[in-house]
């Protein structure tokens, strides 16, 4: 989770700059009465919802089992569940055998190395790793790639989409490492370094001050250790969620308000807004402030892969992604009429919440409950109390070896990081494995590692920050969206064992390539796999070669990149399947980004007379000069042959 800012810890939201003011009274103008209105039945709707979701608890979490998603009925069950609370989990997406070497290349990775940014006291869990053997192999599985297909299949897509979901894209994001510290990696050792450096600048501050009063460092202390409580333990006195993908830019015209995404919520009329439609989210701009950490592609799901098993009580969902959503967006327009009692239960807490102790304000104020610009969205008890955040933040069942747990980006969650509650936690081993047989590290606890994986489609947008990645990843620097601010992580540019292009290729075959932008996206026409079979050797990554100008709104038969060597399933999303116009049009958008030096560019002159040559001329620029060669993995583990090597070597 996000760094904490102590005022987000406060009894007032921060106020903001006044330009908020006027974007809220612009949001509202015009429907004042419908807003009201809808706010009444929201807060209705969501007593019968909280009931629900407090007593189904973790047994609402939907889940199918990997070989299962391409069966009608048990799709069919897994969507409809999904849809309602929005989060569900894939068992079995990684063999066991292929997540024990990920941990143990790991473990191994991380031993060797001394240099690194060690993790914020309020999150000793979370590493600023990016590119571990854990990280990279999970991203450029078949099976994950494959997973990803499906719940993002699962989304209400219309064949216009400016998106193509048979190509996922890989983010680089971060890791979590529980129980067990690897070398001088792991919560025990973040924890010591911690109090170490906080003596230190102790020390520091006193031979620079002489002394600081006594009240004023215990002041200081104590914020700190109630942000890190907030965040990190369930338990404590107020329990704070987060929701990604942005926060103030859901109400900014230049950020969802692009898309329109919420217009419905904001119209009085959230009855009617579907969280599943992308077709507005497309164009969203979910990072306007360039914040730490902050997604600025378009991802259908957060989620993560789970390396080994994951007791319940470490993640929380919020499992509403419509009406928490609507209540969160709409509640820094509504005030209560009294003030809240000390007591959260009883008569008079019952009446502070009802809709009639809330009014839509006269003046809006710049004041949005739980957004600053730069950080991610937080819900709190003591702003959103309709939420009943206690109640409604569920934690999730047993995570096995290999489960892909996913949730809608709109979705609050908790992450428990405080280490000595999860040392409290005896890990159950699973039924073929002794606990003993997981790898230790040096404090004789397991390795528990967990994957950041968020489900991405293809899209303009997408394509340029793979570029922006691409490069970060062969030179081994942390992710576009963790380092643009000069935030001073470490690079791994020196680590030694880090994964390659040619590992990616390995795992993945093209399509792994292809979700790094290390490969051209597949548009050309190659007979249709057979139903049931699988290729020995990966499919062909050639892309725009076989492309021609002047499809029209004609579907294009797509090649099977979904799936490699031992992936274990049959047909993917992404083959043997028609590529809509939309597609075809995304793919050859992003291969041009990626690819630039393969395409012929037509740029029209001042006085040009628009010929017949300069429309053909114009219309190659959809189309390559050369056909790519697929990329070549070499027997010895060398360097992977790819249009990489052309289009970033003179960078």
């Amino acid at each position: 989770m996000d760094p904490p800012v102590l005022s987000f810890y406060g009894k007032e939201p921060v106020p903001l700059p006044s330009r908020f003011g006027q974007i809220k009274r612009s949001l509202v103008a015009g429907h004042e009465a419908e807003l009201e209105a809808s706010w009444a039945r929201l807060i209705t709707a969501l007593r019968e919802h909280v009931d629900d979701i407090a007593s189904r608890g973790s047994s609402l979490t939907p889940s199918i089992d990997f070989a299962d998603i391409h069966n009608p009925e048990a799709r069919a069950a897994f969507s409809r569940d999904l849809k309602r609370y929005g989060l569900g989990v894939v068992r079995g997406v990684v063999p066991r055998a292929d997540a024990q070497v990920s941990i143990d290349e790991t473990v191994k990775y991380l031993e060797k190395q001394t240099e690194f940014k060690r993790p914020p006291p309020q999150d000793p869990t979370c590493f600023d790793f990016f590119w571990t053997p854990a990280q990279v192999r999970t991203r450029a599985h078949p099976r994950v790639l494959e997973a990803q297909r499906f719940v993002m299949s699962l989304w209400d897509n219309n064949a216009d989409d400016r998106m193509a979901i048979r190509f996922p894209i890989a983010y680089g994001d971060r890791l979590r490492i529980h129980g067990a510290n690897i070398g001088n990696v792991g919560p025990d050792a973040a924890a010591a370094a911690a109090a170490n450096d906080n003596d230190s600048k102790a020390d520091d501050d006193q031979e620079a001050s002489g002394s600081l009063p006594d009240a004023e460092l215990d002041d200081d202390l104590e914020a700190q250790q109630a942000a890190a409580e907030l965040l990190g333990d369930f338990t404590s006195s107020t329990i704070i969620a987060q929701v990604d993908n942005g926060s103030l830019e859901r109400w900014e015209p230049d950020g969802y308000g692009r898309g329109g995404t919420y217009d419905a919520v904001f119209k009085g009329e959230w009855e009617k807004y579907d969280p599943w439609d992308p077709t507005h989210r497309v164009t969203a701009t979910s990072d306007l402030y360039n914040g730490y950490g902050a997604c600025s592609i378009f991802r259908m799901y957060q989620g993560m892969v789970a390396l080994s098993t994951i007791e319940p009580g470490l993640i929380r969902l919020l499992p509403s992604p419509k009406l928490a959503t609507a209540y969160f967006l709409l509640r820094p327009f509504f005030s209560p009429k009294t003030k809240p009692p000390e007591r959260r239960d009883g008569p008079e807490w019952d009446a502070f919440l009802d809709p009639s102790n809330w009014a839509l304000d006269k003046e809006q104020s710049t004041i949005i409950h739980g957004a600053v610009p730069g950080h991610a969205q937080r819900l709190t008890e003591l702003w959103h109390p309709h939420l009943h955040l206690r109640r409604t933040l569920q934690t999730i069942p047993t995570l096995q070896t290999g489960d892909y747990i996913v949730w809608h980006p709109d979705l609050a969650y908790h992450i428990t990081s405080n280490p000595n509650v999860m040392a409290s936690r005896a890990p159950t081993p699973p039924p073929a494995t002794a606990a003993g047989e997981e790898p230790a590290g040096r404090n004789g606890r397991p390795v528990s590692i967990l994957v950041y994986v968020p489900a991405a489609p293809l899209t303009q947008t997408n394509a340029l920050y793979l570029a922006r990645q691409r490069k970060t990843f062969q030179r081994g620097h942390p992710g576009p969206d963790f380092d643009s601010t000069g935030s001073g992580l470490g690079s791994e540019a020196t680590h030694i064992g880090r994964p390659t292009e040619t590992d990616i290729a390995e795992v993945g075959g093209p399509a792994a390539l292809q979700a790094m932008g290390l490969a051209p996206f597949d548009v050309a026409p190659t007979p249709p796999q057979s139903a049931g079979s699988l290729s020995s050797s990966p499919p062909s990554a050639s892309a725009p070669a076989g492309e021609k100008a002047g499809n029209g709104g004609e579907d294009v038969e797509m090649a099977d990149s979904g799936s490699g060597p031992g992936s274990g399933v049959g047909p993917s999303a992404s083959g043997a399947s028609s590529m809509t116009r939309a597609e075809a049009e995304v793919a050859r958008m992003a291969n041009i980004i990626l690819f630039p030096d393969r395409y012929d560019f037509y740029m029209a002159k001042r006085n040009s007379s628009g010929t017949k040559r300069s429309k053909v001329r114009v219309e190659r620029l959809l189309n390559p000069v050369d056909p790519p060669s697929p990329p070549k993995v070499s027997k010895d583990k060398g360097t992977t042959t790819t249009a990489v090597a052309a289009a970033d070597g003179k960078n």
